[in-house]
């Protein structure tokens, strides 16, 4: 059989537009159907990703604390993120938030520290249950245990304890009467700081005390007489030699104070 004589007629039950529509026209639907870039999975992501950025890194920033612990025998001066400055005492420890310092000036004190503080928006200064709360000025503040006091140098400082707040202005100091908050006229004020240039100067402090800042700044312990119920007035450089200090103090009262070795 010669093939070349065949012939093939198709024989088509619907028409080529019939054809079309049944099998080829989805596709133009499904090109309809394509998602928009910006609904993309993972433009998606890249939203959620930022979102959580915006509430994390302020977290971060507000969570952050820097410690500054000053051991005995030590003074550390520091320089804060607006430019004020601090000069912490021996034994005494500072905390502040370094990258949430834009949002709120305030550090944490426990000890004592001299601040110079830069004009800005309120600076504070937390000591246990006591604020101190400035503008810009300089003062020093001395919290330790059973003891607290406020010195302002330059500008006006508020001081808060519990429910009780005074104003402090250039020569005032912070006392604490049968538990009362009160302001007193200092007319030696920048003795309160003389710590920072490596001076003692004692004005009616209990004796206990005086030992106790000796030991502080020179990193000793000193074995006293029981009983040394004395005040002492005294100012003096703060020598090479311990042993000189311990002479000065004692000779008054003809006693004696011995470096524990």
């Amino acid at each position: 059989m010669k093939t070349e004589n065949i012939k093939i007629k198709p024989k088509w039950t619907k028409s080529k537009d019939e054809i079309w529509v049944e099998n080829f026209a989805g596709l133009e639907d499904d090109e309809k159907k394509k998602i928009p870039l910006y609904k993309h999975p993972i433009f998606k992501y890249a939203g959620i990703a930022a979102v959580l950025l915006i509430l994390i890194i302020p977290s971060i920033a507000f969570l952050y604390t820097k410690d500054i612990t000053v051991p005995r025998g030590q003074h550390y001066t520091l320089s804060l993120p607006d430019g004020s400055r601090t000069i912490i005492n021996a034994e005494s420890k500072l905390t502040y938030k370094p990258f949430w310092w834009r949002v709120s000036r305030e550090v944490t004190l426990e000890g004592e520290a001299y601040f110079d503080v830069q004009k800005g928006s309120r600076f504070a200064v937390q000591s246990g249950s006591e604020t101190v709360t400035v503008l810009g000025t300089s003062f020093n503040i001395l919290s330790r245990t059973g003891q607290y006091n406020v010195a302002c140098l330059s500008g006006r400082v508020k001081v808060e304890a519990g429910n009780q707040s005074v104003i402090l202005t250039k020569g005032m100091q912070t006392v604490f009467e049968n538990n009362t908050l009160q302001s007193v006229e200092n007319e030696d004020i920048e003795q309160k700081i003389s710590w920072t240039k490596n001076k003692f100067v004692f004005n009616e402090e209990p004796l206990v005390n005086v030992i106790r800042e000796i030991e502080r700044q020179y990193n000793i312990e000193i074995v006293a007489p029981e009983n040394i119920n004395y005040i002492y007035s005294g100012n003096f450089t703060k020598l090479d030699n311990p042993e000189d200090v311990l002479q000065i103090v004692q000779e008054p009262f003809g006693i004696k104070l011995k470096i524990k070795k």
